[in-house]
């Protein structure tokens, strides 16, 4: 997939911006009052627009007498511009009202129709299938079934509601999913009626290492694609544009800085909010792939195509309906590891931790699990072995071989029976 294909050109004017020429103004205004005297190719790499359009701005001001050269080398591309008393007092009604800094915005129109084009490039360029599940979880222990499910539902780009017992891998492998999609290209701010819109979050945009934007509209970033993860903190008004004070600007929430990765929605049952309107929030994003967000009284609609998925350790059926299930085509259990899943799991455990394997271990562990009728979980032997090793270090015990009393222990230790006090009387 060719994201160079899909960026836009450099912008050589203000008009080829398109957006308000104010806005660079502006930004400008704002950079030399927070940071001081700059360079105008200093004030275009923060602005990430060609320096001509900043040298134009910039004379602009000068004839208003709201900036001027306050030093530099006599070169011309290198004198250095500061804020007259004038801009001074412009720069400070500016931040009342406006605190963002860094990156010039792109459009609407421009965001909606690059966006489009990326999501469009990356279905029909980019195979999903097999062959690509294979080769990304090559080193996934087990569970090739629950892997070839998910494997489907990512091709055919469907949301899918995964649960399970605690402790067998539901968060990381729904976060593993965007291993098999296709990379992304965000904006770092869209510009809705005079008001700006983070897009790039750094939280959960990674960039690409080493994209030659040479040419290229630099207001653009290409990243790997998206993984955007709301647990139990999430609430309806997350879902919608916030004002971020840390940055002077409103926020997108998160199922639009998915779009083209995937969002997952973990400990579904557990937020503050009901499962039925964190759903009914969703009916419109999940069937048509757009939402609808107000900002400034005005209503926009935005894509919203990425791949969602429900994740809970719940009961399904106490905390869902059948309407819910109904919209999620895929229902994924990841279920207990078997005897033979497990022994691998701790068998490459017991490599990563330079320890003995030895099958005898295993046939106790499993003996004390069928005793307390308690199911396998693929974390446990990660966390037992892990106990084991402590042990050791704590005894200053070199012996890599691990006894059966030592098997016990950690196991007891782990598995803990009962958690209420006792009282000890003397």
């Amino acid at each position: 997939m060719d994201l160079k294909k899909i960026i836009p050109t450099e912008a050589k004017t203000l008009h080829d911006l398109k957006i308000d020429p104010e806005i660079i103004t502006d930004l400008i205004i704002k950079e030399l009052f927070v940071h001081g005297k700059k360079v105008p190719r200093r004030l275009a790499k923060d602005l990430k627009i060609d320096a001509e359009i900043v040298t134009q701005v910039i004379n602009e001001l000068k004839k208003l007498e709201i900036v001027g050269m306050v030093g530099g080398s006599g070169m011309g591309s290198d004198y250095q511009y500061g804020l007259y008393p004038k801009g001074t007092e412009r720069a400070r009604n500016i931040l009342d009202r406006d605190k963002y800094l860094g990156a010039a915005p792109v459009s609407f129109d421009e965001y909606i129709r690059i966006t489009r084009l990326a999501l469009d490039e990356g279905k029909q360029g980019y195979a999903i299938n097999r062959k690509l599940m294979e080769e990304k979880f090559a080193h996934h222990l087990g569970y090739k079934d629950v892997l070839f499910q998910i494997g489907q539902a990512v091709c055919a780009r469907k949301p899918a509601f995964v649960y399970g017992f605690p402790g067998n891998g539901k968060t990381f492998l729904c976060s593993s999913v965007v291993k098999l999609l296709p990379p992304m290209i965000v904006p770092y701010a869209v510009e809705v009626s005079n008001q700006l819109i983070r897009i790039f979050d750094p939280s959960c945009h990674v960039p690409i290492e080493n994209f030659d934007m040479e040419g290229l509209d630099e207001r653009w970033i290409a990243v790997h694609p998206p993984l955007i993860t709301a647990g139990g903190e999430l609430t309806l008004e997350d879902l919608e544009v916030k004002y971020n004070s840390k940055f002077g600007c409103f926020d997108a929430p998160p199922q639009v800085k998915a779009t083209g990765g995937v969002l997952l929605i973990d400990d579904l049952g557990r937020q503050r909010c009901g499962v039925e309107e964190i759903f009914n929030r969703f009916i419109i994003p999940l069937e048509n792939k757009v939402d609808y967000l107000v900002l400034g009284g005005q209503r926009m609609e935005v894509p919203t195509d990425e791949i969602v998925l429900f994740s809970t350790n719940l009961d399904p059926m106490k905390i869902v309906d059948d309407a819910f299930l109904r919209r999620l085509p895929y229902k994924i259990n990841v279920r207990n590891p078997t005897v033979e899943e497990y022994t691998e799991i701790w068998t490459s455990t017991i490599k990563k931790l330079g320890l003995q394997f030895d099958q005898k271990n295993i046939d106790d562990v499993l003996v004390l699990y069928k005793r307390d009728k308690r199911g396998l979980r693929a974390v446990h032997p990660r966390d037992i072995l892990n106990i084991i090793r402590d042990r050791k270090r704590y005894l200053e015990d070199g012996n890599t071989a691990i006894t059966s009393t030592e098997v016990t222990e950690a196991y007891d230790i782990y598995f803990v029976r009962d958690l209420t006090l006792v009282e000890t009387i003397a």
